[in-house]
């Protein structure tokens, strides 16, 4: 494996739109870890409330009215005028 400073040297040796082609991947990469990190938590809340095999749709509806709790709690101007599913 390169060292930081080599890998920043390659990377300063690259034409503008390279850098950016890097840095436009790295993003993605870095956005698809946390999905999948955040998946695999979410995974393992749901085995230990034996809810891992309910169906996906019981699992948004919960997740639904979980976010229309805190909504509710912590943005009280929330309640007088709701987002529609259009909103999304």
């Amino acid at each position: 494996m390169q060292s930081i400073d080599d890998l920043a040297n390659v990377i300063s040796d690259l034409e503008s739109s390279e850098q950016q082609a890097l840095l436009d991947k790295v993003a993605q990469l870095n956005f698809q870890k946390g999905l999948h990190a955040l998946s695999e938590k979410y995974r393992t809340r749901l085995a230990l409330e034996n809810q891992l095999n309910s169906p996906p749709e019981r699992v948004w509806s919960e997740l639904h009215r979980m976010r229309e709790e805190i909504a509710e709690h912590d943005y009280p101007a929330y309640r007088l005028s709701p987002p529609s599913r259009s909103d999304f």
